[in-house]
């Protein structure tokens, strides 16, 4: 199933999209490790991996804990982002997460909030989920203007470990009571 916006649409992954989601994390690989959290390795880079990963998004998505969607442009159909949904625990409470990377070739095109504004949309519509909460590295202002712009406000920080070296995030939140 997918879920339109003006120019893009959002899709969740399938198996038939590994060797896709592969060419999207190595082109982007810089800036993805520079502003996610997590360690990535080779082996994550590779189709196996890749594989792997869109195998375990899948699982989860069954357990209703996250859903992680491609974003591609309605006229070509070329993947330019990826973005996801997904519920954590911390302190005791669940919480819900969004995390996204656009690919560099399509930084300052507004397609990531396109996305955003309509995975918003679905969270509070199929999930009724109220809040959800982002973090940027406070460097990345190309995406701290997207979250602002879709309503989150700024909730302070977070230390997040990047590629396993603690840093700073700030950190954001949206009540959905406001989404269309």
């Amino acid at each position: 199933m997918k879920y339109e916006a003006e120019r893009i649409y959002i899709r969740a992954w399938t198996l038939e999209d590994a060797t896709l989601l592969q060419e999207f994390q190595m082109g982007n690989r810089e800036e993805i490790e520079r502003t996610s959290a997590g360690h990535r390795d080779e082996a994550f880079y590779s189709l196996d991996g890749q594989t792997r990963l869109i195998e375990k998004w899948l699982e989860l998505r069954k357990e209703g804990t996250r859903h992680s969607f491609g974003i591609f442009l309605k006229d070509t159909d070329e993947l330019v982002g990826e973005i996801s949904l997904f519920q954590i625990e911390l302190n005791g409470a669940a919480k819900w997460v969004i995390g996204y990377a656009t690919d560099r070739q399509h930084h300052g095109k507004g397609y990531m909030s396109e996305a955003l504004k309509r995975v918003l949309q679905y969270a509070k519509h199929e999930m009724s989920i109220t809040h959800v909460e982002a973090g940027a590295v406070p460097d990345n202002i190309g995406s701290i203007r997207v979250l602002l712009k879709a309503g989150f406000q700024e909730s302070g920080t977070h230390d997040v470990p990047i590629q396993g070296v603690m840093k700073k995030h700030t950190m954001f939140t949206v009540s959905l009571t406001d989404v269309e």
